[in-house]
C-alpha cells in the first residue's frame, strides 16, 4: 500500500487530492493547524468509505520548534512515504512574523517545509518511487528576487496591499527554488521532486485577501477538485520521470526567470540551512537543529 502525507491536507486542494489518494487505495495521513476540520474530514471520507486508510495529524508549520516532534509522529506512522506533499500555505492581509521572528508567509511555506523534509526525506528515500509535491503559484512571478535580508524586518507599508501580495509571491518563489535545489540535490536517486501552480481555486484562501482582489478574481476561480489534478498527477502518476519542474495544468512550464536561476536557488537554500543550523540536510540529527536567526 502506498502511502503519503499532505500538509495543509484538511481543505482545499489538499482535502481533494486526500480524498483522490485514498480512492486510489492509498494510506494518506493530512496534517494542519485545524484539528477540528482535519478531524472533521476523515470521519467524512470514512463514512463513505469504510475501508479508508486516512488519520490526521495536527501541525503549526511557522512554530519551527514543534516540527522534529512532529516529524517523529509521522515516521512512526509512515516509515515509508511514498508521496511527501507539501501544501500548506497561507496569506496574511498583514505582514507579521513567526517566534522565531521571521515573515510568517515565509516562514509557513517555506521554511516550515524544508525544515519538514529535512527530517522526513529518509522516509522517502525509502520509497522505490518517492515523489516530493510543493505547491507553489503563479505568485511567484511577484517574488522579486528574495531579498532575503528584510525576511526578519517586513516592510510595514500597507500601501495598496502590494506589500503583503509581494511577500506571498516571495513564499511561492521560495517554493519553486526549493524545488529545484532539492532536485539537483536528489540526481542519482528515485525521487522526483516538482512544484506546481493549481490555478485560482474557490477556497477558504480567499477569505484573507481584500474585498476588490475577490470581486476581480472570482470569474476565473476553478473547483477545487480541477485545481487538485496536478497535484494528483505528480504524486500518483506511475510513469513520471520529470524532477526539478514548475508544472500547471499537468504540463511543464518556464514560469519566471527568477524562478530558474540556479544562484538565487542556492542562495536560498544556504540561507534556509542557517537559519535552522543545519549542515547535512535530510540527515536529522536526533536533538533538534539549533536556529541561527531570530
Amino acid at each position: 500500500m502506498k502511502t503519503a502525507l499532505i500538509t495543509g491536507g484538511n481543505s482545499g486542494i489538499g482535502k481533494e487530492t486526500a480524498r483522490a489518494l485514498v480512492g486510489l487505495g492509498w494510506r494518506v495521513l493530512i496534517a494542519a493547524r485545524d484539528a477540528a476540520k482535519s478531524r472533521a474530514l476523515v470521519e467524512s471520507i470514512r463514512a463513505a468509505n469504510p475501508r479508508a486508510e486516512i488519520d490526521w495529524l495536527a501541525v503549526d508549520l511557522s512554530d519551527f520548534n514543534g516540527i522534529q516532534a512532529f516529524a517523529n509522529e509521522v515516521s512512526r506512522r509512515l516509515p515509508v512515504i511514498d508521496a511527501l506533499v507539501l501544501n500548506a500555505g497561507l496569506y496574511t492581509r498583514q505582514l507579521t512574523t513567526n517566534h522565531a521572528g521571521i515573515e510568517l508567509m515565509f516562514a509557513t511555506t517555506h521554511l516550515g517545509h524544508f525544515l519538514l523534509t529535512h527530517h522526513l526525506l529518509p522516509n522517502v528515500r525509502a520509497s522505490r518511487d518517492g515523489r516530493i509535491v510543493v505547491s507553489s503559484s503563479v505568485a511567484h512571478w511577484m517574488g522579486g528576487r528574495m531579498d532575503l535580508g528584510t525576511m526578519n524586518k517586513p516592510s510595514r507599508s500597507q500601501a495598496l496591499q502590494w506589500a503583503p501580495f509581494k511577500a506571498y509571491g516571495r513564499s511561492k518563489l521560495a517554493n519553486m527554488l526549493f524545488v529545484r535545489e532539492l532536485a539537483k540535490r536528489l540526481q542519482g536517486t528515485s525521487i522526483k521532486v516538482n512544484g506546481f501552480h493549481p490555478g485560482g481555486i474557490k477556497s477558504d484562501f480567499w477569505r484573507d485577501t481584500p474585498g476588490w482582489v475577490t470581486a476581480l478574481v472570482d470569474p476565473f476561480l476553478v473547483s477545487e477538485a480541477k485545481g487538485a489534478k496536478t497535484q494528483i498527477h505528480l504524486a500518483s502518476h506511475e510513469g513520471l520521470s520529470a524532477t526539478g519542474e514548475y508544472w500547471s495544468a499537468r504540463k511543464v512550464r518556464r514560469g519566471s526567470p527568477a524562478n530558474r536561476d540556479p544562484a538565487l536557488s542556492r542562495q536560498l537554500w544556504q540561507y534556509s540551512e542557517q537559519v535552522f543550523g543545519i549542515t547535512h540536510f535530510g540527515q536529522p540529527a536526533m536533538v533538534a537543529p539549533q536556529m541561527k536567526a531570530g
